[in-house]
């Protein structure tokens, strides 16, 4: 009997030791998934860091190649005073950029613009192609990027004759590209940007911001053309009623172009949603 109990004691010890064994091969299998899934996680985001790198100093390159400091705008000197009245010309509007795009299309055979915004991220080239997702992948020289491209709706012409100038960016967590056009859902932030520029080889544009709305990605919010002067009133007496600030000027302009700003937005309500800042084109210059 002695002897059955001590072959009881060892079964139950053996038994106790390969439990043991096997916990520690599951807990060893755990921690070599755990340390590889985060050195899979630490290089991902280290690639990450450095495609953002790369794109940063690849759009600042190109801001260096292309920019010029506008000349200041040059105030009419006074008439001396006599009897036949004059009227001193009004100064022309310029830009507060210039840019050379002879230097920056030797780089990127696309760009048609270049759109900027005071005191923000926003000071990009602006291309366009055959379809709306090539330059999702590409920067504005044709190489793969994470950061993609700002980029024109493919059914616009090169001479950018629409009636609703659509340009699609990406919405970066670091603010660049349109990464900050969702700062549009504050008053304050409107109060402080009202105003951006889209420059073009032949003419420059004021682009006097009037709304900004969350909305889906149904072809009927993106339209180019309007089959009616009624449906382009429409569309834009909605964008105003949606809007996230209340624009200083809600005047409509019967011949400005409009331009829309797009780029992707995270909503609990909208499928898919996009995120538009609207604008008249004024000439200017």
């Amino acid at each position: 009997m002695w002897k059955a109990v001590v072959k009881d004691m060892d079964s139950t010890r053996q038994m106790i030791k390969k439990q043991k064994q096997r916990k520690a091969r599951i807990l060893l299998v755990v921690a070599v998934l755990l340390s590889s899934t985060l050195i899979i996680a630490l290089v991902m985001l280290a690639i990450i860091l450095a495609n953002y790198g790369r794109d940063q100093k690849l759009y600042s390159e190109a801001r260096a190649l292309a920019i010029m400091t506008a000349e200041p705008m040059q105030t009419p000197v006074s008439a001396p005073i006599s009897a036949t009245v004059t009227v001193s010309p009004v100064p022309k509007e310029t830009p507060p950029i210039m840019v050379d795009f002879a230097s920056v299309q030797k780089e990127g055979l696309n760009v048609l613009a270049w759109l900027y915004s005071a005191d923000t991220l926003i000071n990009y080239p602006v291309v366009i192609y055959g379809d709306n997702s090539h330059y999702l992948t590409h920067d504005y020289t044709g190489s793969h990027s994470s950061s993609g491209a700002l980029f024109f709706d493919y059914r616009l012409s090169k001479q950018l004759d629409g009636q609703n100038l659509i340009i699609y960016g990406h919405h970066m967590k670091n603010r660049s590209m349109f990464g900050s056009l969702l700062q549009y859902q504050k008053q304050d932030y409107y109060d402080e940007h009202p105003t951006m520029y889209l420059l073009t080889q032949e003419k420059n544009y004021r682009i006097e911001l009037f709304a900004a709305q969350f909305t889906d990605s149904e072809q009927k919010q993106f339209p180019v053309w309007f089959e009616s002067d009624q449906k382009r009133q429409a569309f834009v007496q909605m964008a105003i009623a949606d809007s996230t600030f209340q624009a200083s000027d809600i005047t409509y302009h019967t011949e400005d172009q409009i331009i829309s700003l797009v780029t992707c937005a995270y909503s609990n309500y909208i499928k898919d949603a996009k995120f538009i800042v609207y604008g008249w084109l004024i000439e200017i210059g």
